[in-house]
């Protein structure tokens, strides 16, 4: 084995198990920086049409494994309400990442886990599918605001691929990027559907990181499936 390769959220860092109500937040602050220049804005039917056009990007990210970028989508709804400017866009973006830091801690053993990967000599590598499809400064800041970014060589994330996973090509962009092949390769997940049958189908061992959020999967078995990151040690060859 020549790389061990990573999910972020609820593997390496914990996040929301339910998304409704930190999505809530985040639509009624976007709700607000509207009424700062159209405050006769409905708030029922704000409400209704950014729901709606999350829950439509969401349905393109599962049915289709396509990433529709925050930006472009805040960006639209500013424009529909009549104050699309670059320093609305960015507040309109860190509201939707202050809901994350409400509840964001380091999953148990990530950075004992990461630095006994790399005192092997081992390569460490991260497939992301980022929240919203928030452009990937965010989660590069909870990588580093927990220390992790000394262990990386290298991040792959949705939203600059423009795919999620399961989608063969996140993966094989993150391979080799890595300069290594799928049989040389081990990634950790915690998610059957877009982990573990991402990581399988370009033909890496896949560990199933159990955890809170664990969504399931018809038809999908992990090669290993750990309770804790300690228990990855042990399928390092």
């Amino acid at each position: 084995m020549k790389a061990v390769l990573f999910d972020l959220g609820h593997t390496l860092i914990d996040y929301y198990c339910d998304w409704k109500g930190p999505e809530e937040r985040g639509i009624a602050k976007i709700y607000e920086i509207v009424r700062e220049t159209s405050p006769k804005t409905d708030h029922d039917e704000f409400n209704a049409y950014l729901t709606q056009r999350l829950q439509h990007a969401r349905s393109m990210k599962y049915d289709q494994y396509v990433e529709v970028p925050l930006v472009d989508l805040i960006g639209e709804v500013l424009e529909r309400y009549g104050c699309l400017d670059e320093d609305s866009l960015q507040r309109g973006l860190e509201a939707f990442y202050g809901v994350l830091l409400e509840d964001r801690r380091l999953v148990d053993g990530a950075v004992e886990l990461l630095s006994s990967i790399k005192e092997r000599g081992l390569t460490i590598g991260l497939i992301s599918d980022v929240a919203w499809g928030l452009p990937s400064e965010f989660p590069m800041r909870d990588i580093t605001h927990f220390g992790l970014d000394a262990y990386f060589d290298d991040y792959v994330f949705s939203t600059d691929v423009g795919l999620r996973k399961p989608h063969p090509k996140i993966f094989k962009i993150a391979l080799s990027n890595l300069g290594v092949q799928a049989s040389e390769a081990m990634y950790v997940g915690n998610s059957l559907a877009q982990d573990i049958k991402g990581a399988q189908g370009v033909g890496m061992r896949a560990v199933l990181k159990c955890s809170a959020f664990c969504p399931q999967a018809d038809g999908v078995v992990p090669d290993h499936t750990v309770a804790n990151l300690g228990e990855v040690e042990g399928l390092i060859e």
